[in-house]
């Protein structure tokens, strides 16, 4: 007897727990204050679709014409209400029928998810996740998965914050940047120094967290920047701060940034990290075919995610091997058109409940915003071009004949393709003879690696080597998202150093083996170096 009714207690205890949690979730959202949508579960009648959609705005499904049982890669196509260019919406409450649509979806398997990634060998494909994490080894369970699902569902159902109420707190264009201590405001100070050498007048916002940043480090920031520069505190109650968030003193602050991006007064933005100098003018982004055509660029990154991710099953995507990791160290968006997406973005990393499990899954902030647009069913824009390494290149010891390259920078492009030969400068032509011209070039030299290069050895490429900005390392297929590259990060431990110190530091390096370096220059006209050490990018050396 045992043994039978085995399968039927387990169930049992798992119904029992699903149910527990939901309530708890419910009782959770009606004790919270702040003001949000909520769309009933049962939707019983005509009157009450009607009454719902007078309350909220969010337009009544027609009723599906048929009742037959239908496969779910169709029913994505079928599902009433669900619109195929979703990205052609015009503003966030006219996404809502859209989004009832979404979350009637049939679930999807873990094994429906990941069946559509089928390289030949996967271990020529770069994974940020080692073979040995928990569920690449073992399958996350459909019955998780499943909760999972549903507790967004439920948010996006219940508890998303109206946009009416809020669409005047945030307009004109601007530049984002979360930083506050004393290390990343000397990194925005060399931000501010390369938009001013290349003439750009863009608004620039800076947030942080409560006592970080001074009024006296404010000024000074203020004072090198005459196009407009505000500051915000997102740990203050004000209004401007629609989105309440956390922060932990001793860990990564994920989920200051999509909070940043919903707290901004600026309604169409560029998210830029405080370690990311941009090369053209940024302004010129914002008229690029792609972000108008989309509200949306993310840029990509050189990994891959695993088709084992519990994240794919959970928003209803199929594994995609044509598509990249999003290096989220730049982001145009448009909060006019994605208001909600912005706030499922936060609600992954934001909740206490669940930070952890897709902090995991979702390698902090970096893919929050990819599949928050996946899991809505929201096309969003891509540049044409893949991301360039950038790097030193050494002799590999004193008597060898091969050389070392550690890249440390990625160097992220103009969303578009390069069509016009017209060599007008961006800065005195049209936004579109400006973007024709500067399709497919190098926006941004993104140095997410240098904070790991040990001083010793940075000093010793800047007195040796010309600097640490030498040349870089492109694929061939960099307009071939599904194309498999031999890419991955390695580490370098400055063996190539003269004298270098016992123990010192080990640096990270990305790495496109395949692939011969080439002098910056040929991609980047006259370089970086000068402009890096002009606008004080080797601070770090002065420091203590």
């Amino acid at each position: 007897m045992s043994i039978v009714f085995r399968p039927i207690r387990i169930g049992a205890v798992i119904t029992i727990f699903v149910f527990i949690y939901f309530t708890f979730q419910r009782l959770w959202h009606d004790l919270d204050g702040t003001p949000s949508i909520h769309l009933p579960e049962d939707l019983t009648t005509a009157t009450d679709q009607q009454n719902v959609e007078s309350v909220i705005g969010w337009p009544a499904l027609p009723p599906n014409p048929s009742e037959q049982p239908i496969e779910a890669e169709d029913k994505l196509e079928t599902e009433p209400g669900l619109v195929e260019d979703a990205h052609h919406l015009p503003t966030a409450d006219s996404f809502l029928s859209h989004f009832k649509a979404v979350t009637q979806l049939p679930g999807m398997t873990m094994a429906e998810a990941k069946s559509s990634c089928t390289w030949p060998v996967m271990g020529q494909i770069y994974f940020q996740y080692t073979e040995d994490s928990d569920w690449v080894l073992q399958d996350r369970s459909d019955v998780e998965l499943e909760m999972r699902r549903n507790q967004w569902h439920d948010f996006i159902k219940n508890d998303l914050i109206p946009y009416e109420p809020h669409e005047d707190k945030f307009s004109g264009r601007g530049i984002v940047i979360v930083a506050g201590n004393e290390r990343s405001l000397k990194r925005v100070k060399a931000i501010l120094r390369a938009l001013k050498k290349l003439g750009s007048e863009m608004a620039v916002e800076l947030h942080y967290w409560d006592e970080e940043m001074t009024p006296a480090q404010q000024a000074e920031i203020s004072s090198m920047w005459p196009h407009g520069i505000y500051f915000n505190d997102l740990s203050s109650p004000s209004p401007q701060n629609i989105l309440q968030t956390s922060h932990d003193s001793f860990l990564v602050n994920y989920q200051l940034k999509p909070a940043a991006i919903l707290n901004s007064r600026f309604a169409e933005l560029l998210l830029l990290d405080a370690d990311n100098i941009p090369v053209i003018d940024p302004s010129h982004l914002f008229t690029s075919h792609t972000y108008t055509e989309y509200g949306t660029v993310f840029w990509p990154d050189i990994a891959r995610t695993r088709p084992q991710n519990p994240i794919y099953p959970i928003t209803n995507t199929h594994c995609l091997m044509d598509e990249y990791e999003q290096e989220s160290g730049q982001m145009l968006v448009d909060k006019r058109r994605y208001f909600y997406h912005l706030q499922l973005a936060a609600w992954f990393i934001n909740n206490p409940a669940q930070v952890s499990y897709y902090k995991d899954i979702l390698l902090g902030d970096k893919d929050l915003f990819r599949f928050a647009w996946h899991a809505l069913k929201t096309p969003f824009g891509k540049p044409r071009k893949w991301v360039t390494s950038v790097g030193t290149l050494v002799p590999d010891g004193p008597a060898s004949s091969s050389s070392y390259y550690c890249g440390h920078t990625f160097a992220q492009h103009h969303p578009d393709t390069n069509t016009n030969t017209n060599t007008a400068s961006p800065s005195t032509s049209s936004p579109q003879s400006a973007n024709q011209n500067l399709g497919g070039q190098i926006a941004f030299m993104h140095g997410g690696l240098i904070k790991r290069i040990p001083p010793f050895t940075m000093r010793w490429h800047r007195q040796s080597r010309g600097g640490i900005y030498q040349v870089y390392k492109r694929s061939p297929h960099d307009e071939q998202p599904d194309a498999i590259v031999n890419v991955d990060i390695k580490y370098d431990d400055g063996h190539y150093v003269p004298g270098r110190p016992v123990g010192m530091d080990t640096a990270m390096c990305t790495d496109f083996f395949d692939v011969d370096a080439r002098p910056l220059e040929e991609v980047l006209p006259g370089g970086f170096e000068g402009v890096w050490a002009e606008v004080g990018g080797y601070w770090m050396l002065d420091d203590p």
